[in-house]
Order: structure tokens, then sequence, then C-alpha cells
């Protein structure tokens, strides 16, 4: 749970700038670093990206036991994992019957969660379009032992509430929706961090059907709204915030939204048009930003700071050429959430 209060405290102050993209986040051995998930961890800091979409690694930092209001996570050394945590075995056949879906094996989007009942961690990820599964008792890995959990959904994110409850949320995706349609979000809940809760409902929390920066312009088709890669945190106040991305991973329109509930399950209600996306500024391309999206939090056990960890684009053109980036998260004057994208 976020304290509220702490957070408000620092309304008027202004963003601590970072250095983007983030250096120690840079590898040559991949030409695509995306969606990367954040998890702190015994004094470390843990960051899981797509890595041009065939596996899985792991960078991590350790944190400064002493972090001041200036403290900037971009200027942690990351290191990565010699091998691959988790590495799917399956070839993925859409890559090639499907054109501009992208490469590899589909593998996108892990989310780790670290569950305090048995000291395990759990990796979720979705490969060839399909949810899974994997667990390991360490943050680096290896994880093994995939559970299948879900057909055709992708962006998978473990909730944990303060009473324990466990909340799955994904992007449901479709052969047919690659071109036409909508992809929208989807949250249910889970018994066990493998398991659905025994007749669970997969309930549509949100869907874009209501921004225009959600729609984008395939090749193929017209528009077609996205909403995915969601990441949800709950203030001491008890509100959820389900964050989201829109439009296409690929373009430069892709962008981070907000919606609001009461219940981790909603009804959520998006933040207006004029502050959503909640970048600053609204159109990041202004400042040589192209396609700030999938996104994780890192709320600072210290500082008490938020802090988005999400990915931008190289250039404005169409393609998969992304790296990692940090800026702080803020509440505006008007109590919504910011992100003030930066770049060099």
């Amino acid at each position: 749970m976020i304290n509220f209060a702490l957070i408000l405290s620092a309304l008027f102050l202004t963003a601590t700038s970072a250095i983007n993209p983030i250096p120690s986040l840079l590898d040559d051995a991949f030409e695509d670093i995306a969606d990367p998930a954040c998890l702190e961890h015994e004094n470390h800091l843990y960051i899981y990206p797509t890595a041009s979409q065939t596996d899985f690694s792991c960078w991590s930092a350790p944190l400064p036991e002493s972090r001041g209001p200036d403290f900037d996570p971009s200027s942690l050394k990351f290191e990565k994992t010699a091998d691959p945590v988790l590495q799917p075995e399956k070839s993925c056949l859409l890559t090639k019957l499907i054109p501009g879906l992208g490469k590899g094996t589909l593998t996108w989007a892990p989310h780790v969660h670290y569950n305090k009942k048995d000291s395990m961690f759990y990796m979720y990820y979705s490969t060839c379009l399909n949810l899974y599964v994997a667990s390991s008792s360490s943050p680096i890995g290896p994880f093994e032992n995939p559970v299948f959990l879900k057909y055709l959904a992708i962006d998978p994110m473990l909730f944990e509430d303060d009473n324990g409850d466990l909340v799955l949320y994904y992007a449901d995706i479709n052969i047919i929706r690659i071109w036409v349609g909508e992809e929208s979000i989807y949250a249910v809940p889970m018994s066990s961090p493998t398991t659905f809760a025994e007749d669970a409902t997969h309930t549509q929390v949100i869907k874009p059907d209501q921004h225009k920066w959600e729609f984008f312009r395939s090749s193929l088709v017209a528009p077609r709204g996205i909403n995915e890669g969601a990441w949800v945190f709950k203030d001491d106040a008890g509100v959820y915030y389900l964050m989201y991305s829109g439009a296409g991973a690929d373009t430069l329109h892709y962008n981070i939204g907000v919606a609001t509930s009461t219940n981790a399950l909603g009804p959520f209600e998006k933040y207006s048009e004029d502050v959503n996306p909640i970048t600053l500024p609204h159109d990041p391309s202004t400042v040589g930003v192209f396609g700030p999206g999938h996104h994780s939090v890192w709320r600072d056990s210290v500082t008490g700071k938020l802090w988005a960890f999400y990915h931008q684009k190289g250039s404005e053109e169409n393609g998969w050429d992304r790296s990692v980036c940090v800026d702080e998260l803020v509440f505006s004057e008007s109590g919504k959430l910011t992100l003030a994208v930066s770049r060099g």
C-alpha cells in the first residue's frame, strides 16, 4: 500500500531528474529492451524486461542504504545475470503467419511477485500470446515448472491486496483483434499464485472506448484501440490506481494512462482526457521522447518516492527499438498522477 500522505507532502516539489535511457540497462546483446517490471527485495532492485522478445534476463543493483531526496535510480549500476532467468523452449509460428506481430517466441512482459507465505518468487509472463507462471526460490531464477494460465492473453501483473487477496490483471488478445477490434484489460481473483479462484469471473476492468490517444492506425485497417500493460497499486485512502498503456507499442503514440477505483476488481474510471495520458508534456514527442509506455512502479522503501520504470523508442519511426528509462511519478496539485518524461 502506498503512503498517500507522504506523497502529498511532496506535491509542490520538482520531480527528481534522471538520465535516460538508463546507462547500465543498455546492452549490445539486445536491440530491443522493453516492458520493464521492477522488484525491490533485500536492499536490491531487480529489473525484468522483455529482451528482444525471445527470453527473459534480469538486471539487478544494490540499493544504497542511505538515500536522500535527490536519489535517482538511473544512477544505479545494474548488472545482468549470466544466463536468462527463464527461456521458453517452444517456437511460435504466429510470427511467421502474421507480419508485423513481433519476432522470436513472442516472449513478452514478465512480472515477478514475491510471495511471503512460501518465500517463493513467481514470474508471470506471456509467450506465443498465452499466459504462464513459473517459480523460483531466488529473484534471479532460474524460474521453472511453468504453469499454464490462459490462452490469448498478454501482459500479466499480480497484485496482492492488504488482506492478502491476489488479483491477476492481463490484456486479452485475439488473432482477429491483431488487425481489428480492441485490446482490453481484465482482472481475475487468484486462490494462490498459480491458481485461479474457484468459479472466478474474468472481469473486463477497462477498455479503449473513451480516449482518442489509445487508438492507432495499423498498416492494414483503420483505428484499433489498445489498453495493455497493467500495473496496480493502492494508496492508504483505499484508492486503487490501475495504470496502463495505450496505442501501439511500436509507435511514437504509445503512452501511459490511469484509471481509479475503490475496488481491486473495479469498476475503474479513467482520468479525463485533459490529464490522460499522464505524461508531461501531453505529447512527449515535442521533447524528443517517443512511445513512452509499458511501465512498472517502484515505491522507494526509504524515501517513499514513486518511480516509473518504462520504455521509450529510439526514433519516431514505427519499430521495435526500445530501451529502459525511469522518471518520478508525482501527484499534481489537483491530486492526479503525472509523469514528466525525459531523455538524455
